[in-house]
C-alpha cells in the first residue's frame, strides 16, 4: 500500500475506471488480472482502492508474444507498441497468417519499417515466405493526406477482391508513417473513422500500429476508441 501523499507525485497513476478505459476492457477484467498477479497495482486509502501505473499497463500489452489467430483478428484492431521489436513482431505475425491462409495482405509503413517486418516474416514464418515474395503482399507508404490514403485503400481492396482474394488484411504503422507525423491526432482519428467504414464494406481485417511512447494516456485511449473491435478481444492478446 502506498500513502496518499505519494499519489500527488505520480502523474501516471490511474484509477480503475481510467485503467479500464486505457486498455478498453472491463473493470472486472482488471480486478481478475490483479488478483491473479498478471497485472500489478497499488492499494490506496482506507478502502484499498486499486491504482495503476501507465507503465504497468503498457507492459501488459507488451508481454503478448502469442501469434494472433485468424478467428481473433477479424475487424479493425489497434496495436500499441513500445519498441521496434514489438512493432515488427506483431505486424509480421498478423501478415504471415493472412498469407498462409492464401489472403492478400497490405503493409503500409516507411521503408525501414517494412524491411524489418519482412525480415521478421522470413525468419519466424517460413511457411509464409513464398507469399511474402508474391503479389499477394502489397507494400506501400502512407499518403500525405487522409483523403488520398482512403482512395488508395479503396482501389487496392477493389482490385484484390476482383482478383479473387480469399481474405484481405492490412497492417499499418500509422503513427510512424507520413500520415501520423504530418497530421494532428484529431485528423488521424477522423481518418481512422473513415477507414473503419471502408474496411467493413470490403470485410478487411486490419491492425493499426501506434507508438505508445508518443501518446499520452488520454491520447492512447482516444486511439483505442476508434478501433471498436478491440472491445471484443482481451487486452494483451492482440497488442504488443
Amino acid at each position: 500500500m502506498i500513502p496518499d501523499s505519494a499519489m500527488a507525485h505520480e502523474p501516471e497513476l490511474l484509477d480503475i475506471a481510467q485503467a479500464a478505459a486505457f486498455l478498453h476492457v472491463s473493470r472486472m477484467s482488471l480486478r481478475r488480472w490483479t488478483n491473479s498477479g498478471r497485472l500489478p497495482c497499488f492499494r490506496v486509502g482506507g478502502r484499498r482502492e486499486r491504482r495503476f501505473r501507465r507503465a504497468d499497463l503498457l507492459a501488459l500489452l507488451e508481454r503478448s508474444d502469442e501469434p494472433t489467430r485468424a478467428t481473433q483478428v477479424l475487424g479493425h484492431l489497434c496495436a500499441l507498441y513500445t519498441s521496434v521489436a514489438a512493432r515488427e513482431r506483431r505486424a509480421a505475425a498478423f501478415l504471415a497468417e493472412g498469407l498462409e491462409a492464401g489472403g492478400t495482405c497490405f503493409l503500409a509503413a516507411e521503408p525501414t519499417v517494412r524491411e524489418g517486418v519482412l525480415a521478421r516474416v522470413a525468419r519466424d514464418w517460413p511457411t509464409a515466405r513464398a507469399g511474402a515474395r508474391s503479389e499477394r503482399l502489397v507494400v506501400a507508404q502512407y499518403a500525405r493526406s487522409p483523403a488520398a490514403q482512403l482512395e488508395y485503400w479503396e482501389a487496392g481492396f477493389a482490385n484484390a477482391t476482383r482478383a479473387g482474394a480469399r481474405e484481405l488484411r492490412v497492417a499499418g504503422d500509422v503513427s510512424g508513417g507520413r500520415l501520423g507525423r504530418r497530421r494532428s491526432l484529431g485528423d488521424v482519428l477522423v481518418y481512422e473513422r473513415g477507414y473503419d467504414a471502408l474496411s467493413r464494406r470490403f470485410g478487411v481485417a486490419t491492425l493499426c500500429l501506434y507508438d505508445a511512447r508518443r501518446l499520452s494516456g488520454v491520447e492512447a485511449s482516444r486511439v483505442l476508441q476508434v478501433h471498436p473491435d478491440m472491445l471484443r478481444h482481451p487486452a494483451g492478446s492482440l497488442v504488443s
